[in-house]
């Protein structure tokens, strides 16, 4: 398999894990992406689109991906990305996804912005989101469990969550309270779809 082929063992982990094991080829997901996307574009007050923006963006990120030959097979060769393709892969892009927004600092110290220590270094912006994951994991509280998510009454209460997000810096994670209320909100819908087993009832 080359680098620019997709890895069809992940992909059929992925269909298989969101309840696709019906799918006889690999075709467009129906993901209602671009249906979010137009109801913004045609209905957004504050904020445009550009077309010819998006175009050229996609561009450029497509050329620069060829010229620095990166390829999904290089996203998990880095140290802090998972390396399973078991079924704890699929809850951990999850969540990575979901919180990966907004790493901007009010300090104009980069010694002061939030970072997280793990494994002997300090990781800032998205790389800062991924280490507090893999802490978490590896200090047993399932942070990529939507069911971890919905027991505020019980574990996952905004006290444990700035636990996991702990920095080594005086400067707290921005937006805490935002980012706890897409797990919440994204751990009902996916409660309410897929039942108590979330991303994976349909894996086993």
């Amino acid at each position: 398999m080359s680098d620019d082929e997709p890895d069809l063992e992940l992909l059929a982990l992925l269909q298989k894990s969101l309840g696709l094991n019906d799918v006889a080829a690999v075709g467009s997901a129906e993901t209602r992406v671009l249906e979010g996307a137009e109801y913004v574009y045609n209905n957004s007050i504050d904020v445009a689109l550009d077309m010819r923006g998006t175009k050229a963006a996609a561009s450029t990120i497509w050329q620069l991906m060829h010229e620095k030959e990166y390829s999904f097979k290089q996203w998990s060769e880095h140290e802090l990305h998972p390396k399973s393709k078991d079924k704890s892969i699929v809850d951990f892009i999850f969540v990575l996804d979901l919180l990966n927004f907004c790493f901007w600092s009010d300090s104009d110290d980069p010694e002061q912005s939030f970072a997280i220590e793990y494994k002997g270094r300090k990781w800032t912006g998205y790389w800062s989101l991924v280490a507090a994951l893999q802490r978490a994991l590896e200090e047993e509280i399932p942070i990529a469990s939507p069911e971890y998510w919905m027991s505020q009454c019980q574990d996952c209460t905004k006290q444990n969550l700035s636990h996991v997000f702990r920095s080594a810096t005086a400067e707290e994670i921005p937006l805490l309270d935002e980012r706890i209320s897409c797990m919440r909100e994204a751990g009902q819908v996916l409660l309410d779809v897929r039942g108590s087993n979330s991303l994976r009832s349909e894996a086993n």
